[in-house]
């Protein structure tokens, strides 16, 4: 949102500086991001005055100009096609002006003619988007000859680029963000009426269909306003019938029809202003909706009045196989949930969302209908989101606009159409009301302000904030108040609404802090955060990388990877692809893997923590959620020697172990041929139990090949499961770590290579290794070897073990004594021999 301080200023009465205004507003959670200067750079242009032109000697499409600056007359090669006749007011950049765009001003010869000077387009200037022809001066402007560019034309300006949550739709618009600058800087704020329209049609009343809202507000009295009384076209109507066939959806549409309607640019300051904030300048018609929108925050639309047919106005939903033509010249297919604004035939608009391109303001537009409306926001998002089209006017339909707000939005649309395009109005609207929509009434408490902001807050203050918001307060029962919210202000509807508003107008840093009590305990209370923290520190010091994934996901999704299928549906899903709370955290990192190999990242290591989400048996509409720290890996190893491998089982399990060891758990992997039917989206043969101390806590393997090439995965990733909850029980029953005396004596490293049977695992090896030498302190594997000379059906296993004795120094016999030993068990146990 882009917010001009300058119409801030006009609007809310408050005298502060861009900054001090943004400061206070960011303050309020109104966070101001960016304050941009409009108008600098400009300190040597001019408004001068065209003396004489002539022709370029040489060049045919060169003019001479001279020009009076107030001081001298200069002449001036330009080279527009716009060069006005004598008497006429330009804009001229003097000799030594630097512009915006980074041009430098020198006297210069052009085509052999001297020129003092240049004279500026719009876009030269940075103050607009014409860049076809020079600025010319409305004959009106009171620019005197030789004042600065930036004071003739009142070019300061800052704009505010302002970050809004979606909770507040009244700061769309500056009239909204007025309110709330008056609010903070204490101040009273008037939202004044619309002078009367300039011009009116002299129509009978008998003519106006019922009911009508007038433009001249009957509240507000006009001295000094004139009004003139324009003939109706003939032919043209008055009054348009307008019919709404879905109250939820459409609750009250304005229908003000204008004619006479002149279609030309809009004046150099209605075009700046939007030209700041960011929004280019189409005609008077249209340019007079943008700034209606900017400063009311409520979207309107004009739809070229002879176009329609009828001429009626029906709001309702598409028919079945309905398309149209939408201002972007797009067709669209439409949807029997789009809510359409329709002539008698066939629709002229996307409610809330944008114009047709049939209906369109154009050059020969004479007549014009304005449409005021309010629509339901989750019809337009639906709307919006369907057909790709995020709008002005559909950002903030979709925010909520004030239903109530309408008549004073078509009251000034339609004096400004009066002033800036000659527009005569006719004296009402038809006002199709087919919903009202009431204030909220709140109850509130002066206790419950106190206890949920830590400290005593006078009455008068908490008074002070809620009318400056636009609430009306009356007394209620036991001291309390009864709050009426405005409608402006949706976000308000119960009491804990209110009482934010207080916190943040007063500031948050009058909320008191205070340290809270803290009982003292031996075991340092529940561990389980610690625990998982450090489960996600070790993740992340084994290589892994964070991932965070919906926990939503598709049913689709679910069976490709061979997950469980009674699932929890949600009721309002975001889409089909987000219809149904997830079993697996499968789908959600293979899908991470896959988009990493799609945008040429073959490698993946992750993890992620979160939950799967099952309906609890026997107890409808109870879930379980079961906390699990998922890790997947994917692609080639990262070596700096040697041929590139793929990750393995092996990488996946020491992922997983190192994990464990983060929370002092010593975990081994297991086989078991259950995994079949319990975990099918794994490999049936590459898989394993994760066990600590015989408990199992989770699940590690290869991808199942269905599933990885189900979801388009390349290569043979390797998926892991901890069950956290385990993970933490366990953790928990071990107890506090305990730091262990450094050893007083050295230990002795051997390595052994043993050949073996090809289905010996590793794991067996070490328990027996462990069982035959009480001295060995630990035994790792670090090669496997397979081929000659070892014989067909057997592997090499090369492991190095470490002896130690706690008490005494080991000598080389006794290191002898015990290795033999540790050999003759593994050839007692599974008929290996060392490897020659």
């Amino acid at each position: 949102m882009k917010a001009s301080y300058q119409w801030l200023r006009e609007l809310s009465g408050v005298d502060a500086s861009p900054s001090e205004m943004a400061e206070r507003l960011t303050r309020a959670g109104v966070e101001v991001e960016t304050l941009t200067a409009f108008g600098e750079g400009l300190d040597r242009v001019v408004v001068a005055e065209v003396r004489g032109k002539r022709p370029h000697p040489s060049r045919d499409k060169l003019t001479l100009v001279r020009v009076w600056n107030g001081k001298e007359e200069r002449e001036v090669v330009c080279g527009a096609p716009n060069v006005p006749e004598p008497g006429a007011k330009v804009l001229l950049a003097e000799v030594g002006a630097k512009l915006p765009n980074g041009m430098e001003i020198a006297a210069r010869e052009v085509a052999g003619v001297s020129s003092s000077g240049m004279l500026c387009s719009e876009t030269e200037l940075g103050i607009g988007a014409d860049s076809d022809g020079i600025v010319v001066l409305e004959r009106a402007s009171s620019g005197r000859v030789g004042a600065p560019v930036v004071d003739a034309l009142n070019l300061r300006d800052h704009v505010l680029g302002i970050s809004l949550t979606p909770n507040r739709p009244d700061c769309l618009g500056h009239l909204g963000l007025a309110r709330e600058i008056a609010m903070l800087f204490e101040q009273p704020f008037v939202l004044r009426a619309p002078p009367a329209p300039q011009r009116l049609l002299s129509v009978d009343s008998a003519e106006s269909v019922s009911p009508v809202v007038t433009v001249l507000d009957p509240s507000r009295q006009h001295p000094g306003e004139t009004l003139s009384l324009v003939q109706p076209a003939p032919g043209a109507p008055i009054n348009v019938p307008i019919a709404i066939r879905d109250a939820d959806r459409c609750s009250r549409y304005l229908g003000l029809v204008l004619q006479h309607v002149n279609v030309r640019p809009a004046p150099f300051w209605m075009r700046y202003r939007l030209h700041v904030l960011g929004q280019r300048s189409i005609d008077a018609v249209v340019d007079v909706t943008n700034w209606v929108l900017f400063e009311t925050g409520h979207p309107i639309h004009a739809f070229d009045l002879d176009t329609l047919r009828g001429p009626a106005i029906v709001v309702r939903t598409a028919r079945d196989g309905e398309r149209f033509t939408t201002l972007d010249g797009i067709e669209r297919a439409l949807s029997t949930d789009d809510l359409v604004i329709a002539d008698a035939e066939v629709p002229v608009a996307l409610a809330g969302v944008m114009g047709g391109a049939a209906s369109g303001v154009r050059a020969k537009t004479r007549n014009v209908l304005l449409e005021v409306a309010h629509f339901d926001p989750r019809s337009v998002r639906r709307t919006s989101r369907r057909h790709g089209l995020h709008t002005e006017a559909s950002h903030r339909f979709e925010r909520g606009v004030d239903p109530n707000g309408l008549e004073h939005v078509m009251r000034r649309a339609a004096q400004l159409l009066g002033t800036v395009a000659e527009a005569a109005s006719a004296p009402s609207a038809t006002d199709a009301h087919a919903r009202r929509i009431a204030p909220v009434a709140i109850s509130l408490r002066p206790g419950h302000v106190e206890s949920l902001l830590g400290g005593p807050v006078p009455a008068s203050e908490v008074r002070r904030v809620l009318e400056g918001v636009g609430c009306e307060i009356a007394p209620a029962e036991e001291g309390g108040w009864r709050v009426t919210a405005p409608t402006h202000r949706p976000d308000l509807g119960r009491p804990e609404d209110l009482i934010e508003e207080v916190a943040r107008v007063r500031g948050y840093d009058h909320i008191p802090s205070a340290l809270a009590s803290m009982a003292p305990s031996a075991d340092a209370g529940d561990r389980r955060y610690a625990i998982v923290r450090a489960l996600r520190e070790g993740a992340a010091a084994a290589g892994l990388f964070e991932a965070v994934n919906f926990a939503f996901c598709s049913r689709r999704d679910l069976e490709l990877a061979k997950a469980p299928l009674d699932v929890v549906a949600l009721s309002n899903p975001l889409s089909e692809e987000r219809s149904v709370m997830r079993t697996s955290m499968l789908p959600g990192l293979l899908s991470d893997v896959v988009r990493a190999q799609r945008h040429q990242a073959p490698r993946a290591l992750l993890f992620e923590v979160g939950r799967t989400y099952h309906p609890a048996p026997e107890t409808p509409r109870r879930v379980v959620e079961r906390p699990l720290l998922a890790v997947i890996l994917s692609g080639p190893r990262e070596l700096w020697v040697g041929d590139e491998t793929a990750f393995d089982f092996w990488d996946g399990k020491g992922a997983v172990l190192a994990i464990l060891r983060s929370v002092g758990l010593s975990g081994e992997t297991v086989r078991d041929e259950s995994l079949a039917e319990t975990a099918p989206w794994l490999h049936p043969r590459r898989s394993a139990r994760v066990v600590v101390g015989g408990r199992s806590v989770g699940v590690l393997g290869e991808v199942h090949p269905d599933v990885a090439e189900a979801f388009g995965a390349t290569g043979r990733p390797v998926f892991g499961l901890l069950d956290i909850e385990a993970v933490v029980a366990l953790t928990k029953a071990a107890g506090l770590p305990r730091a262990r005396p450094l050893p007083r004596f050295p230990a002795v490293v051997r390595d052994l290579a043993v050949v073996v049977p090809e289905d010996t695992t590793s794991a067996d090896v070490i328990a027996a290794i462990s069982q035959a030498a009480p001295l060995a302190e630990r035994a790792e594997l670090f090669d496997v070897y397979r081929g000659k000379p070892v014989p067909e059906g057997r592997k090499s296993l090369a492991f190095r073990i470490a002896y130690r004795d706690p008490d005494a120094t080991l000598t080389d016999a006794r290191v002898e004594q015990v290795h033999a030993a540790v050999v003759q068990a593994i050839a007692d146990r599974f008929g290996g021999a060392l490897r020659a």
